[in-house]
């Protein structure tokens, strides 16, 4: 009996110390996969940031072609899209806000050389994008607010040079025109107000000249451009320094004045010369029955007598 027992003593010690032995490798065994799994995901880690750094250096190089081509909107993008996929990147997002940094400083060497209609593109493409990049807007040095306000002010300047050269070419009725559009768009603004009124006196002052030219035609026309915008812009009649009551009666003046003369053409049978002087009353007051029944009249008598002829 002692002898078996000390068999299965020692047949237990056995099994005991295989499985101790056993354990002890499984323990070597757990920390060594663990590390090669480590190494693994640092190895799937890098390989994915270098993917993303090379794309990033890839749409940096793009946007910036992109910037020099006047394409500010697919510059955007061009990071919206990148960002949108890596959103945590640093590198991304700093690379994001460099072309946003860069758009705007386009804007304003656009303003600073007077080149307004520019400056209004870049910064409502900035504005109109705002919302894209918005939750890391502390990052950029402007603000949206700034943005209206340069994009209000490049409109306000370009329509300016427009309405100065509409003017000096003759063509009122445009440069009147682009000023209530400022006008409506910006109706409490007191520098759109003082640009409307400027421009209308200015018109006027064009109108009085040739009154007092005797060219009574382009003073009539000129006096109608005025009056019907007048009319149009109620909040402007105690700014200007003459009325409605007034221009009508310069308008009227110089239709009478106008058909006085062709009568006087008329009579001594110069047709063509009469028919002249009533066209030109026409052109500002297109719808007067008296004056078409007398251009009527006086043509049909000039084929009559160019038949004789």
């Amino acid at each position: 009996m002692r002898k078996d027992s000390r068999e299965r003593v020692i047949l237990f010690g056995g099994i005991g110390l295989l499985l101790i032995l056993s354990s002890c490798a499984w323990l070597r065994k757990e920390p060594a996969e663990k590390e090669q799994a480590q190494k693994e995901q640092a190895g799937k880690e890098y390989v994915q940031k270098q993917q993303v750094q090379n794309q990033t250096n890839s749409v940096r190089r793009q946007a910036q072609t992109e910037i020099e081509a006047g394409r500010f909107q697919r510059a955007i993008d061009l990071w919206k899209e990148i960002y949108q996929e890596y959103p945590k990147d640093p590198n991304v997002r700093t690379g994001y806000v460099k072309t946003l940094e860069s758009i705007k400083s386009r804007g304003d060497l656009a303003f600073e050389t007077n080149d307004f209609r520019l400056a209004e593109k870049i910064y409502e493409v900035l504005t109109r994008n705002w919302v894209h990049f918005s939750d890391f807007s502390q990052s950029i040095s402007f603000r949206k607010d700034v943005l209206e306000k340069k994009i209000k002010t490049s409109r306000c300047l370009f329509t300016e040079e427009q309405v100065a050269s509409h003017l000096r070419a003759g063509k009122f009725r445009k440069a009147v025109d682009l000023c209530k559009e400022m006008y409506y768009k910006y109706p409490q603004d007191p520098v759109v107000l003082i640009g409307y009124i400027r421009t209308l006196e200015s018109i006027k002052t064009t109108g009085d000249r040739a009154f007092e030219g005797s060219d009574f035609a382009l003073a009539g026309s000129v006096y109608e451009v005025v009056l019907s915008n007048v009319t149009s812009a109620s909040r402007l009649n105690g700014s200007l320094s003459f009325s409605r009551e007034g221009l009508t009666a310069k308008i009227r003046d110089c239709k009478k004045i106008l058909f006085e003369n062709g009568l006087k053409q008329y009579r001594s049978g110069n047709l063509n010369q009469a028919i002249l002087l009533w066209k030109s009353i026409l052109t500002f007051d297109p719808e007067n029955p008296e004056i078409k029944r007398a251009v009527e009249m006086a043509t049909f008598q000039s084929i009559n007598l160019q038949k004789a002829k």
